[in-house]
């Protein structure tokens, strides 16, 4: 026989999921061996957030959760697109994951911070399959990657509930760029890719509205990565149109409608402008401690060396850095008018820009010292090596120092919902709640943080927290009203009287 018949068609059919699962194990592990790089930067990455995952929310949180509560999630987001709800800006998209993260996690903060951490993680992904794309280097991607993950530029960002627009519309916009990039690389032959990056780049702008600036960088990244065009220029323009139409759009709505929801005290441009770039550019690169208000002469100096960094490797580096450094600055655009604080999470995108830029630079003087001898080749990866595992290191470590701060922050919100749950179920609607001598007295506060806690857990329902003092001075209306003292045993119910009448002057209510 030409073909002998080894193997009955029954042993074949028992033998044929050993021969999957060894197939699977096989290509897991070629994966693994080709980009490992990925994976202990998402491993590494995972290891020093992780910690945030059993932090409760954040007093600001609790604006957004009140509000769904309040108003009911239709209206919520009714009230978003039409601007007319109390947080000043406008992202529907990022409206719309919070209703349904209501839905689904209530009050469970772990499961709301755990949906920011995957996005991060994810977006590292993009990062690194963008980086190694271009620069045929999975190391620079895995480099550029672990950087992003764990900068302390962003400490208080990436579990941060209510920094979602800032985490969500970044991984949009890194896959936006890979789907324009990949686009432009492949000959421009699968118009559904180009068609891919503007849809994602529309899921970044309505996620969050800053993110309108970056049309020049998704544009440029086109004319950078694509050769058609240049024989035929108004294919440019062609591929240019939507990215600028929206963003000019935009931009043409926000000059002519001088909206208090997008334009808000404190912003505006003014010198502080360039003090702020200097604040961010220093921060990005050198992320210790809080971010500053204004930069000191050292922030100064790095913010300048920052720069001028960036200025020689997008003249001299390859194509993907041009595009990162361009990303870098605009991504500070949006958040440097503001003149009355700065912010950490506004470094986030900036720092998804710089992270190509330091690591591309990194390899380079890398790469020029193994080349310069046999002998140098050892040596060099292992110092590369040593370098990247310590700037891991003191990132890592600043990042999870800053984040146990803020985290240890939310432990007087989880304080305050367990002790309003503690004696009130529920309340009539309309009520509001009287705290007296608590801790959470700060008068920003007051303003809309502690009436969104009762919001969150009551729905028709405010609260606050003032000094007895406060009460006597000025007695409010004890119709529909709750009072609640502080003591070393938490809060407790006390008539209203024993709060409001010991003052003669007291108002009638």
């Amino acid at each position: 026989m030409k073909y002998p018949i080894t193997v009955t068609a029954d042993g074949y059919a028992l033998r044929r999921p050993r021969i999957a699962t060894s197939l699977a194990i096989s290509d897991t592990w070629r994966f693994a061996v080709r980009h490992w790089g990925l994976l202990a930067a998402l491993a590494i990455t995972f290891v020093v957030h992780a910690p945030t995952l059993r932090y409760f929310f954040a007093g600001d949180d609790f604006v957004v959760l009140g509000s769904i509560q309040y108003l009911g999630g239709k209206q919520y987001l009714i009230d978003t697109v039409r601007m007319h709800d109390i947080v000043p800006n406008w992202r529907p998209l990022t409206a719309v994951v919070y209703t349904a993260e209501w839905q689904a996690f209530g009050l469970n903060a772990a499961a709301w911070r755990s949906v920011n951490l995957a996005v991060h993680l994810s977006s590292l992904a993009v990062m690194y399959t963008l980086v190694a794309r271009v620069t045929k280097r999975p190391a620079i991607g895995a480099v550029a990657a672990i950087i992003f993950g764990v900068s302390g530029a962003h400490f208080d960002t990436v579990t941060y509930i209510t920094a979602l627009p800032h985490v969500l519309a970044t991984f949009f916009l890194l896959a936006s760029l890979l789907a324009i990039v990949s686009y432009a690389q492949d000959g421009e032959r699968n118009a559904a890719a180009y068609w891919l990056s503007f849809a994602l780049f529309v899921l970044a702008f309505l996620t969050n509205e800053g993110s309108f600036v970056y049309a020049p960088v998704i544009v440029a990244a086109y004319a950078l990565f694509s050769r058609r065009w240049r024989a035929t220029p108004l294919r440019l323009a062609a591929h240019a149109i939507p990215f600028a139409a929206l963003a000019a759009g935009w931009l043409a709505y926000y000059e002519a409608f001088p909206n208090p929801q997008l334009k808000f005290d404190g912003y505006y441009w003014g010198s502080h402008v360039f003090t702020n770039y200097a604040v961010y550019l220093s921060f990005i690169a050198f992320p210790a401690h809080a971010i500053p208000l204004t930069p000191d002469a050292t922030r100064w100096a790095i913010a300048g060396a920052v720069a001028a960094g960036s200025i020689a490797i997008a003249v001299r580096g390859p194509n993907i850095a041009r595009v990162a450094v361009g990303g870098m600055l605009l991504a500070i655009l949006p958040y440097a008018p503001v003149s009355i604080w700065t912010a950490s999470r506004y470094t986030y995108t900036a720092v998804a820009f710089f992270a190509p830029v330091a690591a591309i630079a990194s390899y380079a003087v890398y790469d020029r010292v193994r080349n310069t001898h046999s002998l140098l080749r050892v040596p060099a990866t292992i110092a590369a090596l040593l370098f990247v595992a310590t700037v891991t290191g003191l990132y890592g470590w600043q990042t999870y120092a800053q984040d146990a701060r803020t985290g240890r922050s939310t432990d007087r919100w989880q304080l305050l919902v367990e002790q309003l749950k503690a004696n009130y179920g529920n309340v009539p609607p309309g009520t509001t709640i009287y705290i007296v001598d608590g801790p959470w007295t700060n008068p920003m506060e007051q303003y809309t943080w502690v009436p969104s806690v009762a919001r969150a857990l009551y729905g028709d329902a405010a609260a606050f927290d003032l000094p007895r003092g406060a009460y006597a001075q000025d007695p409010p209306n004890t119709d529909h009203a709750l009072f609640l003292e502080w003591t070393p045993a938490g809060l407790r119910p006390v008539p209203a009287q024993e709060v409001v009448a010991p003052n003669p002057t007291a108002k009638a209510p």
